[in-house]
């Protein structure tokens, strides 16, 4: 009788080799799975140097979006649903930050509160980073209060809880404010680290000699190449009467310096803008600037790109146009590093985003395609509110525009092939247009802390 064969013997795998498998598989869910079934799956999966591979390679998942009221996760059948809702519950909880003491929750004459008192307000998302800034009840300046007499603007400073005369009807009010008094925090809330910023010194405050009229904290993005992810920049962009100025401050020194610009925006707002291959560009519709106004964050040097060319110049001629206070524009990254651009045009009740692209050796914006957004959204409700990691982001509602606890619906549009995708439903105690942030992040088994 013949003896039994040998039984079979495992050959183990070496850790090299099941880190090239674990990098092909097409899904973070699909490597949290792996993880799961054996420890020396989950050893590699958790290695530094596989975790930073895989990030490399593969975007992170769209979690939801966030804005003052907190954070709204995805929700099904999204396919990151799973996930955020498992991380909903610190994605935006930055209770672990102090509080600015200074800034004592009082309310002055006036002015009502919202019932939500002193807070950190998310401001940027970016590379799993949360730039916030302290919002308080506390006035931050006095107000200057101008009124015309025989031809000439007369202005008094005045006490924020101090009423205007009421004899005066042409009261203007305007808030002089100090760069110097804004308190900014940057955070990692998955890993509950942050970073407190020191107020901008008052010696730099002062220099622009002028008054303060806008003022944007700006979180710039990762352009490392050494995989050092741990540093961040923070750029705060100070519209001032007749300059403009930032205020830089880089994690690596811990201080903050001051760039005067040569050039002075025609921009309305510096509040919208979009990150694309490390420089910030704002837009404005059509009929308001010929030019996008560029803000390289490696060189803090400013530049412009034409907008008013080729294609452009059909639509800023399209009937039917008003945006009132709608974001009209959004830059994205092209499919061969080409600048382009969504543009959402209203005509006849209905909305689409028209698809445009700048060649590099062009300067014409050619038309590319014409993409309808969902049929049930009429007149002015819906509006773009930037793009990020490949995605285009647009929100509407079936209300109008009521004044308060209005229910909007956030979508998701993918570059490469214009897919849209219904993320979240979120409910609005004051209609925003501009207040939604995209939150991208890989799980904690994937990620590594940002801070």
């Amino acid at each position: 009788m013949a003896s039994p064969p040998p039984p079979l013997v495992s050959i183990p795998i070496p850790d090299d080799l099941l880190e090239e498998i674990f990098l092909r598989l097409p899904t973070p869910d699909a490597v949290a799975r792996a993880s799961a079934a054996c420890t020396s799956f989950r050893r590699v999966i958790k290695g530094r140097a596989f975790r930073r591979r895989f990030r490399a390679l593969h975007r992170p998942p769209l979690l939801g979006f966030m804005d003052a009221a907190g954070f709204h996760p995805a929700q099904a059948p999204h396919p990151s649903a799973p996930l955020a809702g498992t991380l909903a519950p610190c994605a935006a909880d930055f209770s672990f930050i102090p509080a600015v003491v200074s800034s004592a929750s009082y309310t002055p004459r006036g002015v009502q509160a919202d019932g939500e008192g002193p807070r950190w307000r998310p401001r940027v998302v970016r590379d799993g980073r949360v730039l916030l800034d302290w919002v308080s009840l506390h006035p931050r300046a006095m107000r200057i209060c101008c009124y015309m007499e025989d031809g000439y603007e007369v202005s008094i400073l005045m006490d924020f809880g101090e009423l205007a005369p009421r004899d005066r009807p042409t009261w203007t009010e305007r808030e002089r404010c100090n760069a110097a008094e804004f308190h900014l925090a940057v955070c990692d809330p998955l890993s509950s680290r942050y970073v407190l910023l020191p107020t901008i010194p008052e010696e730099l405050a002062v220099q622009p000699q002028d008054y303060l009229r806008e003022f944007e904290p700006v979180l710039a993005p990762n352009t490392s190449d050494d995989g050092e992810e741990e540093h961040f920049k923070v750029i705060c962009i100070a519209k001032y009467h007749t300059k403009l100025v930032l205020f830089v401050f880089p994690s690596t020194t811990m201080q903050w310096s001051i760039v005067e610009c040569p050039i002075f925006p025609s921009l309305k707002h510096m509040s919208c803008f979009d990150c694309v291959h490390g420089c910030f560009y704002w837009t404005e519709p059509y009929d308001r600037s010929d030019h996008l106004m560029v803000l390289d964050t490696r060189t803090l040097r400013f530049s412009t790109v034409d907008l008013l060319t080729g294609y452009h110049v059909e639509l800023r001629d399209l009937p039917d146009q008003s945006f009132d206070r709608r974001r009209p524009n959004a830059v994205v990254l092209g499919r061969e590093g080409t600048l382009e651009m969504f543009s959402l045009v209203r005509q006849h009740g209905s909305f689409a985003l028209y698809h445009t692209s700048l060649q590099n050796n062009s300067q014409e914006w050619k038309l590319e395609k014409v993409i309808p957004l969902p049929w049930q959204y009429h007149d002015y409700s819906i509006s773009t509110v930037g793009a990020a990691e490949g995605f285009l982001f647009f929100r509407g509602t079936l209300e109008g525009i009521p004044d308060e606890n209005v229910n909007v619906d956030c979508y998701s549009m993918e570059v490469k092939t214009y897919g849209i995708t219904k993320v979240c439903t979120k409910t609005e105690k004051y209609f925003n247009r501009t207040c939604t942030l995209p939150y991208f992040s890989f799980s904690p088994l994937l990620s590594e802390p940002t801070i």
